[in-house]
């Protein structure tokens, strides 16, 4: 059973290493909104750029676009992370009540027959998705727009590919939660738990807790506070 858990840490890291890789997407997408917007509202901006030789890789259509596929890279580089840290939204309305070993149950039921098989078939039907765009050297259907948009669909594969990562990783932990000795549970991590501590949330200690709350009742009597100003 240790052994599980060997594997199951040995396949986490890597959706973790790239999701964080991942995750400095966000500066390049931040910059060329901002770009994108600043031309468009300043007309001699944009115009001095459509009469000079950047407009072939600075134009509207080819800076959307890239917008988009920077998102689309950064989502899928982060979807097998942000599950490994239980950063997911989770709607739920009768796990949240059940015992430790209930929610561990529902996470496996769940992995097993829902995210795996989920994964594979797009996996399957996303191959082809990608080897039809890079068989036809696929561009955008804009005559200004990005080329080599196989670039783009691989990180479908890529994405899909790591959350399955993080699926099977966890499934692992379930697995040795459920069906392992004793005295091994106290070493496995068991996020996807609502007694779970989240970890890609800040670690609030009792201290600090209790002084944010003394703050906030030192505060009561203020005007401002109690008109909502």
């Amino acid at each position: 059973m240790r052994s599980l858990l060997q594997v199951a840490n040995q396949l986490e890291r890597f959706p973790q290493m790239f999701g964080k890789v991942g995750a400095w997407l966000i500066l390049p997408l931040i910059f060329i909104i901002m770009f994108d917007v600043v031309t468009r509202k300043f007309t001699v901006v944009q115009q001095a750029i459509m009469n000079s030789p950047l407009y072939v890789i600075l134009s509207p259509t080819k800076l959307q676009e890239m917008e988009w596929h920077l998102h689309a890279a950064l989502f899928l580089l982060a979807l097998g992370y942000a599950y490994t840290v239980n950063a997911h939204v989770r709607v739920d309305l009768m796990r949240e009540k059940m015992s430790d070993r209930g929610q561990a149950w529902v996470e496996l039921m769940g992995i097993l027959f829902l995210m795996i098989p989920y994964i594979v078939v797009v996996l399957f039907y996303g191959w082809t998705f990608f080897y039809q765009a890079w068989e036809s050297n696929e561009a955008s259907d804009a005559m200004t727009g990005l080329s080599h948009r196989w670039v783009i669909k691989s990180f479908v594969l890529i994405g899909l590919f790591l959350a399955l990562m993080a699926g099977v990783s966890t499934l692992l932990r379930q697995v040795v939660f459920l069906f392992g000795p004793e005295e091994l549970r106290p070493e496995v991590k068991m996020n996807m738990l609502t007694s779970a501590v989240a970890e890609h949330l800040p670690k609030i200690e009792d201290d600090d807790e209790g002084n944010d709350i003394a703050k906030l009742e030192g505060h009561y009597d203020d005007s401002e506070i109690v008109r909502g100003g």
